[in-house]
């Protein structure tokens, strides 16, 4: 018997299991191991929120604390999540492996794989651009300063002046910038590392969803042959009727899993959507709000690549809801296009009630705000720009 988890999900794995967030291998030891990733995350942004009542505040001041925590927000949010919701993703593993293991055709089989296959390349890729950005993001950390110490020599060293910025940044003493920094780094790249894992993970799950959608387009087609309806008789309709049904019962359960995936994470999906506005607004309002590039070079990377990594983020999971509902459309598509004037009329009927329920376009929404889909990103984006716009205008 082929385990999916193994065959599919074994980067995710990789990620997941030495945080402990890795369903189907939950113990004693693995909780504490999440309980002590949450509690890290959770006490980074305390300690941001902090400084709000601790520190001298202005709006400025406000704006550049939201930028950071913002996207600490996201890495925390979808680590707690996890970790809450165990049970519901190791059930909805369950329900992928039960369904794997009663496909019996050879050619249903190949759909699921290459799905499988899909979702884990997509995964792997991500995988290594991550790692690539964590090393490039750790020389700039590391060395530009020193780099800019010999290309733009100055009587101050960009090194000092590293930890200046970061003094400034969270209005600290200079004597803490380093642990300041070193803790900064490391809540960082764990955080990354735990949202990469659980992020591909949704990704590749939903991948599997339009799998089933496909497979469902599969059955329809192979029903309603051409070579059946020309030779009907009865066997042949038993034969249509069956896989008909078939054809009706892996859409329900595409539909089911992908329904109860969000109905869980319904909450959580709609604070992460409202984060990710929030922290592209902030960041690209701290982007433009930078006086001497040259001087605050770091500054403006940071900047950068958050706003860089969420429209990614933005995109990826706006695509992944704009793949099902392509998916769910194609089964109606098949469905209209097959020969269903030749069968007879009991099977008509069948059809027509197939018809009707796969008119009714399916989608993943979050509390009926949020739809995904490309519209949706590009709406996003849309609402991203005008709520910077207007911070721009009023400051």
């Amino acid at each position: 018997m082929v385990c999916i988890r193994k065959r599919f999900f074994n980067s995710n794995r990789l990620l997941l299991a030495p945080f402990g967030l890795w369903p189907g291998e939950e113990t004693i030891f693995t909780r504490f191991q999440a309980t002590l990733l949450c509690s890290f995350l959770i006490g980074s942004i305390v300690f941001q929120l902090s400084r709000l009542f601790i520190a001298e505040c202005n709006f400025d001041f406000i704006t550049r604390i939201f930028s950071y925590m913002s996207l600490f927000v996201m890495f925390t949010s979808l680590s707690v999540v996890l970790w809450i919701h165990m049970e519901t993703m190791k059930y909805l593993f369950d329900q992928l492996q039960y369904i794997y293991d009663r496909l019996k055709d050879r050619n249903e089989i190949a759909i699921y794989d290459k799905y499988g296959y899909i979702g884990n390349h997509i995964t792997t890729t991500i995988i290594t651009l991550v790692v690539c950005g964590l090393c490039g993001t750790s020389v700039i950390l590391y060395y530009w300063p020193f780099i800019f110490d010999i290309i733009v020599s100055k009587n101050e060293s960009y090194a000092i002046h590293t930890m200046q910025f970061v003094s400034e940044y969270f209005n600290v003493s200079e004597k803490y910038c380093v642990l300041l920094f070193m803790h900064w780094t490391a809540s960082g790249t764990i955080g990354l590392i735990a949202f990469t894992g659980a992020g591909t993970m949704v990704l590749s799950y939903f991948q599997h969803i339009c799998g089933m959608f496909e497979i469902a387009s599969y059955r329809i087609e192979q029903a309603m042959a051409i070579e059946l309806l020309h030779n009907f008789h009865i066997k042949n309709g038993i034969v249509i009727c069956r896989k008909m049904i078939c054809a009706i019962d892996i859409q329900r359960q595409a539909m089911e899993l992908a329904t109860h995936f969000i109905t869980s994470m319904e909450g959580p999906v709609f604070v992460m959507v409202i984060t990710t506005v929030l922290s592209m607004t902030c960041n690209l309002f701290r982007l433009f709000q930078i006086e001497s590039p040259m001087e605050r070079m770091i500054e403006i990377l940071f900047h950068l690549w958050a706003v860089f990594f969420i429209l990614v983020i933005l995109f990826l999971a706006n695509y992944v809801g704009q793949e099902v509902i392509d998916h769910s459309n194609h089964v109606y598509i098949i469905t209209y296009n097959v020969s269903w004037y030749l069968a007879p009329l009991h099977i008509q009927k069948l059809i027509l009630f197939l018809l009707e329920r796969s008119h009714k376009i399916f989608t993943l929404s979050a509390g009926g705000l949020f739809t995904a889909s490309i519209e949706c990103f590009a709406t996003l984006v849309k609402v991203s720009m005008s709520y910077f716009t207007f911070m721009y205008s009023i400051q």
